[in-house]
Parts: C-alpha cells; structure tokens; sequence
C-alpha cells in the first residue's frame, strides 16, 4: 500500500487519534491470522513428516528382513 503525501498530511492533521488505532489493530489483526496459520501449518507439517518417517522405518525394516 503506497501512501501518497495527501495521506500524510491527513494524518498528521488526526488529532483524536482515531487513524493510529486503526492502524494498530489492522497490525494487529494481520498478526493474529498470521500466528493461527503458523500454527496450522506447522501441525500439517508434523503430521506429514511423522508419516514420511513411519513408511521409512517400514521400508527400511522390510529391506533388512529380506536380506536375512
């Protein structure tokens, strides 16, 4: 978001303060998303990477046994 300089000098001219909260809980917001879908992600990604090491230790097991 590119802010021109008519949008600076209007908020330099707020003067109750109502751009600065709006400011802050838009930061605050984009956070909050940011931190739940972290969370999810990691989640997906552990329960990928706990199957991915389950099939290898099978196959790993399974071309051992076949060796004996």
């Amino acid at each position: 978001m590119i802010m021109t300089m008519k949008m600076l000098k209007h908020l330099k001219r707020d003067k109750i303060g109502q751009t600065s909260v709006e400011v802050i809980l838009l930061i605050g917001s984009i956070l909050v998303i940011a931190i739940i879908c972290g969370t999810y992600i990691y989640r997906i990604n552990s329960q990928i990477n706990d199957s991915f090491n389950q099939t290898l230790d099978k196959g790993r097991l399974y071309l051992l046994n076949k060796l004996n």
